[in-house]
């Protein structure tokens, strides 16, 4: 017995199998991530209208056969332009593949997550009509943090509720973000300009992104800070941010 559905779906990743065949990695919107054997994609410009690039985003015919470990992909198609311009621009590539990665593995198989596929699109949609930013990066994890219910605490002490400006806090991940230094009982510090960063971040829309700019050491501070939290919730290292770190100094 099979079931088919269609649904909105991003293309996380594709490998190429057999002599015509690909293995797709997609997050659809009412699937959550789920792999899927494409029969003849390398072949058929009809079925897969747009291709089964990295970041495209589309409508999926997805057919479940009892007992299968695979879906079938009966067909995909691209909706819009953006895979096209993000495959012309290697940095621009280089981000959504950060983004794909990290949604690849925070987001269990079939967990639907209609937050994190909108988030996800919008990511790609930007990246394919502006330049690839640092804080454009920051914005993206803050928010799937927090639609994955993981965001942490940095506007005050996760244990007291302290917010006082001048005194010193700690970096705890493990506790959920910034204890301060009367409660900490481990952690690294963690700068004031940095915790007032990713609180701001936090509460920003993509789409005003490109309009934070901050200083190295304040980027520096996040993306240091956000890459332990994340640690904790993806399964594995994060290949896309080694090549990242080669095109710019990191991210």
């Amino acid at each position: 017995m099979t079931s088919a559905r269609t649904t909105p779906a991003i293309v996380l990743r594709a490998v190429n199998y057999g002599e015509a065949d690909r293995v797709v990695t997609l997050f659809g919107r009412d699937t959550g991530r789920v792999s899927a054997l494409a029969r003849s994609a390398r072949k058929s410009q009809r079925r897969f209208a747009g291709g089964l690039g990295l970041g495209t985003v589309g409508l999926a015919a997805l057919r479940e056969r009892a007992g299968a470990e695979m879906m079938t992909l009966e067909s995909f198609a691209a909706e819009g332009a953006g895979h096209v311009a993000l495959g012309a621009d290697v940095a621009r590539m280089a981000h959504a593949a950060y983004a794909a990665e990290l949604v690849t593995k925070s987001c269990a198989p079939h967990q639907v997550e209609p937050m994190v596929y909108d988030w996800l699109a919008e990511m790609l949609e930007r990246l394919a009509s502006g330049a690839p930013t640092a804080e454009r990066l920051r914005v993206f994890e803050l928010g799937l943090l927090r639609a994955l219910g993981f965001l942490p605490v940095v506007d005050r002490c996760i244990l007291c509720g302290s917010r006082d400006a001048a005194a010193p806090f700690r970096w705890d991940p493990d506790r959920g973000g910034a204890v301060c230094a009367a409660c900490a009982r481990r952690g690294r510090p963690i700068a004031f300009e940095t915790r007032a960063a990713l609180a701001r971040m936090a509460e920003l829309p993509l789409a005003d992104a490109d309009g934070v700019s901050l200083p190295a050491d304040v980027n520096r501070g996040c993306r240091e800070a956000l890459a332990e939290i994340l640690d904790l919730h993806v399964s594995g290292p994060l290949k896309s941010v080694e090549f990242i770190a080669k095109l710019s100094n990191g991210i």
